[in-house]
C-alpha cells in the first residue's frame, strides 16, 4: 500500500503540474490570437479580456487533461526508473499489473471528474462564449445580422428568420415538410411564432402549394403541424421548445448529456441529422475515459524502455501513442457525424482497440518479463 500510495502521488502531482503548465501555455497562445477581435467589442480592455480568459480556461482544461495524464505517467515513472525505484518495486515482489493498476485506478477518478466538469462547466462557458462571439464580443451581447436558423424535426425543415428573446419569439418562419423520395410536399409560413402556456401560438400564417382558403391555413391543414383554435389563433404541433432555437443549440460542445438525448435518435429535434447528435452523445461519455487509459498507454512506453536510459525516446514513444489515439478518435467521430460509421462504434472503438492493445502488452510483460 505504501509503494501504491508512494507511484500513484508521484503522478498525480506531475499531472497537475503539467495540467497548469500546459492550460497557462494554450492560454497564453490562444489569447494573443483572440485579443484584438475581443477588445474590437468595446467593452472594458481588462474585464472583457478577463471574462474571454474564463469562458476559455475550462474547454482548455478539458481539451489538454488527457495528455497531462499521459505525461504524468511518463515522467513519474521515467523519474522511478532512473532512481532504481521501478526496479526495487518489482524486486520486492510487485507486478507490473499492481503497479499500472493504481495509476489506472487515479486515471478512472480523474475521468469522473472531467466527466462531471465536462458536463456541467464547460458545456455552459460554451454557449456564453458562443453568443458572446455572435454578438462581436460586445458588452451589452446583441446580436448583429443575424442569420436565419435551420431545424430539422422528423421529416420537417424549419427555417427561422430571427430569434428573440430567449427562444421565446421566432419571426418569419417557414416550415418544410418533405415526401420520403426527398421532395418537399408543403411549405407553411408563419409570420410570428410565441411561446406561451407550455406551446407555441402563431400569427398569419400562410401555406405555399395545396388547397388554400383565403391564404389561411384552417382547420387540420398543413398536413395536422398547425391546428386552428376558434379558427383565429393557429398552435403549432412540435416537440421544439425555446432552448431549441437558441444560437448555439447545434454546436455539440455546448450541449449537455441531456441536451443531446433530445437531439439525438430517429426522431431528432436538432439542425443536424440524429446520428450527429447521437455520436457527439456517446462520444461525452467515452471522452473523458481516455484519461483513464492514458496512464495505461504511458506506463508501456516506460517499462518497455527503463534500461536504455533514453527518457528523452521513451516520452516520444509514450506521446507518439497518445497521439496516434487522438488522430484515430477524431478520424471514427467524424465518420460517425456523418452517417459512415454507427455512433456507438465511432465513440468506442478506439477505446476498447486502445485499451485491449495495452492490456495485452502488460500481460506479456507480467509474463515475460519487463525490461527494466
Amino acid at each position: 500500500m505504501i509503494l501504491s500510495r508512494y507511484l500513484m502521488r508521484a503522478y498525480i502531482m506531475r499531472f497537475l503540474a503539467l495540467l497548469v503548465g500546459l492550460v497557462f501555455f494554450l492560454q497564453a497562445l490562444d489569447l494573443l490570437s483572440q485579443a484584438t477581435e475581443v477588445l474590437k467589442g468595446g467593452g472594458p480592455p481588462v474585464l472583457s479580456l478577463l471574462r474571454y480568459v474564463g469562458l476559455r480556461l475550462p474547454t482548455l482544461v478539458e481539451t489538454v487533461a488527457p495528455l497531462a495524464g499521459l505525461l504524468g505517467a511518463l515522467t513519474a515513472l521515467i523519474g522511478m526508473a532512473k532512481n532504481s525505484e521501478i526496479l526495487a518495486m518489482r524486486a520486492s515482489g510487485r507486478s507490473v499489473f499492481s503497479l499500472i493498476g493504481g495509476l489506472v485506478g487515479v486515471g478512472c477518478v480523474l475521468s469522473v471528474l472531467l466527466f462531471l466538469f465536462s458536463n456541467f462547466v464547460v458545456t455552459k462557458t460554451n454557449a456564453v462564449l458562443a453568443e458572446w462571439k455572435a454578438a462581436d464580443y460586445r458588452p451589452d451581447g446583441q446580436v448583429k445580422n443575424e442569420e436565419a436558423s435551420w431545424l430539422m424535426e422528423g421529416d420537417t425543415f424549419v427555417r427561422v428568420g430571427h430569434v428573440m428573446r430567449d427562444g421565446t419569439v421566432l419571426n418569419d418562419v417557414r416550415l418544410f415538410r418533405k415526401e420520403k423520395d426527398g421532395g418537399i410536399r408543403d411549405i407553411i409560413s408563419v409570420r410570428l411564432a410565441i411561446w406561451e402556456d407550455g406551446r407555441w401560438s402563431t400569427f398569419e400564417v400562410k401555406r405555399v402549394g395545396g388547397d388554400v382558403d383565403g391564404g389561411s391555413v384552417k382547420g387540420e391543414t398543413a398536413a395536422g403541424d398547425m391546428d386552428a383554435v376558434e379558427d383565429i389563433t393557429p398552435i403549432w404541433r412540435t416537440e421544439m421548445k425555446p432552448e431549441n432555437f437558441m444560437r448555439y443549440a447545434s454546436a455539440p460542445n455546448a450541449l449537455s448529456i441531456e441536451s443531446l438525448r433530445q437531439y439525438a435518435g430517429p426522431e431528432s429535434v436538432g439542425s443536424r441529422p440524429g446520428y450527429f447528435y447521437d455520436t457527439w452523445l456517446h462520444q461525452k461519455i467515452a471522452g473523458p475515459i481516455m484519461l483513464a487509459i492514458m496512464p495505461l498507454l504511458g506506463a508501456i512506453a516506460a517499462f518497455a524502455h527503463h534500461r536504455q536510459g533514453a527518457a528523452v525516446l521513451t516520452i516520444i514513444y509514450g506521446v507518439s501513442l497518445g497521439f496516434l489515439f487522438v488522430v484515430i478518435d477524431n478520424i471514427l467521430l467524424a465518420m460517425g457525424q456523418f452517417g459512415s460509421l454507427p455512433p456507438l462504434l465511432a465513440a468506442w472503438l478506439p477505446l476498447a482497440f486502445f485499451t485491449t492493445v495495452g492490456i495485452w502488452i502488460v500481460f506479456r510483460f507480467e509474463h515475460s518479463g519487463a525490461r527494466t
